[in-house]
């Protein structure tokens, strides 16, 4: 699971919580100042250590942070000198704008992302692929569904970075399952994925058995072409899922 550090303004503390909401959801695990330091710790200390253990920096810009001076200056730093020590072509920093700003010079040898604008957490979730080990990769920030069947039933797909994935087979949009789609949900079918290159294989287990799926992913994760085998009964069948942004929950 990727660490994240949510290096940010306490003036925009609002926007990025609701980006570390974001990053839970899709099975990271973000580092937020007023949620991992304890009461008593060293704060100093902390931040120094969770920049160190992190495997990837979120610097979060706005028109008042870039021209702010304090902490989240010298946490710049901090985080510009662990960069230093990154191997070359590592993503490491991600300046992350949080409405349209100039970006510092001495962040500008990364390209930026810009979470303001509708796929801009789609493209981060690419980078944070990458950094994961995935060239190609299914996308979190969403879930996978076929079309409806005549009696209006869908299959869903929801991945998590963690190797995980689940399924379901039900009525509705994605908009109104999303609720209890997830793995608090003790009848999902739920099981491990693996990518390698562009080949997907994945395997869910319920109680009332197993289903296998492999086949490939397509237009840079918004499709997934795979076969299906049902351990149930023996069915087989080929499908295209398709990639369905919804705002998730955290489980």
């Amino acid at each position: 699971m990727l660490k994240i550090f949510l290096c940010h303004s306490s003036g925009d503390k609002e926007d990025v919580r609701r980006l570390r909401t974001q990053l839970l959801s899709a099975g990271f695990q973000p580092w937020l100042d007023e949620e991992d330091i304890l009461p008593g710790q060293d704060w100093d200390r902390e931040i120094r250590r969770a920049i160190r253990a992190s495997d990837l920096v979120l610097v979060c810009l706005s028109r008042a942070s870039v021209t702010k001076t304090g902490y989240v200056q010298k946490e710049i730093r901090i985080v510009l000198d662990e960069a230093d020590h990154q191997p070359e072509g590592t993503i490491y920093v991600i300046p992350a704008r949080l409405e349209n700003c100039e970006v510092p010079e001495r962040l500008q040898r990364w390209h930026r992302v810009d979470l303001f604008r509708e796929d801009g957490f789609g493209r981060l979730l690419r980078s944070l692929a990458l950094v994961g080990g995935t060239d190609v990769g299914v996308r979190y920030d969403g879930v996978y569904a076929t079309p409806a069947t005549a009696r209006g039933y869908t299959q869903f797909l929801r991945f998590y970075p963690d190797g995980s994935v689940l399924n379901a087979t039900t009525s509705g949009s994605a908009e109104q399952i999303i609720k209890w789609f997830n793995r608090a949900h003790p009848d999902l079918g739920t099981g491990p994925y693996e990518i390698v290159g562009d080949r997907l294989t994945l395997a869910t287990t319920a109680s009332y058995g197993t289903i296998e799926r492999e086949g490939t992913i397509h237009e840079e994760g918004a499709e997934l072409h795979l076969h299906t085998l049902s351990r149930i009964n023996g069915h087989q069948s080929d499908g295209v899922w398709r990639f369905v942004p919804v705002q998730l929950g955290v489980s």
